[in-house]
């Protein structure tokens, strides 16, 4: 019986096997591991054991490749290989929207320095109605690069020494603000 191990041993070494083949997967997981034991320990572990070392060998292999990057799998080939159709066609479109939204931006900052420095409620209310006009000019929208936030800064500073019609009139552009910069739905009817 010196000779041949019991399965209570055979067991502990096949865990401690397994055990030493994930921990070697955890450190060395980008290359493939082999576990073969050396023939002296083959032939002191059994048959059975080795065979067991080297199917956790072939597992921890398998693994290890199942665990490399998808990356290194990737194809780095171009997909495309030109300009797409139509770009160079649309980019005179696109520069005439570029110089709307610039000239629009720059009409909105007008009004807004107006009524910020506005002395009097009939040039804050001037100021508040030519916003107005050019939301509703411009598709119900805002300049792209424009917060709401920078109305209501402008707004809290001015508020205390204007007049109830005003501030009236303020709430109707601060809806339309709040409407051109709130998510549609696309379900909704307009």
């Amino acid at each position: 019986q010196l000779g041949s191990p019991s399965v209570a041993d055979l067991r502990r070494t096949v865990m401690r096997l397994l055990r030493l083949a994930c921990l070697a997967l955890a450190v060395h997981s980008s290359r493939a591991l082999r576990l073969v034991p050396t023939e002296g320990r083959r032939a002191a572990l059994g048959r059975g054991v080795a065979a067991a070392a080297a199917s956790a060998a072939a597992a921890s292999a398998a693994a290890t490749a199942a665990l490399r990057p998808a990356a290194a799998l990737a194809s780095t080939a171009a997909e495309l290989t030109g300009v797409q159709a139509g770009f160079d066609e649309a980019a005179e479109k696109r520069a005439r929207y570029q110089a709307m939204q610039k000239d629009y931006k720059k009409a909105w900052r007008k009004q807004l320095s107006n009524l910020e420095f506005s002395d009097s409620d009939g040039e804050a209310l001037e100021a508040i109605k030519a916003i107005i006009k050019l939301i509703r000019e411009h598709g119900n929208e805002i300049p792209q690069g424009v917060r709401k936030q920078d109305l209501d800064q402008v707004y809290k500073r001015v508020q205390p020494n204007l007049s109830k019609p005003v501030r009236m009139a303020f709430l109707d552009l601060d809806g339309l603000v709040q409407k051109a910069v709130t998510v549609k739905d696309l379900r909704a009817d307009e």
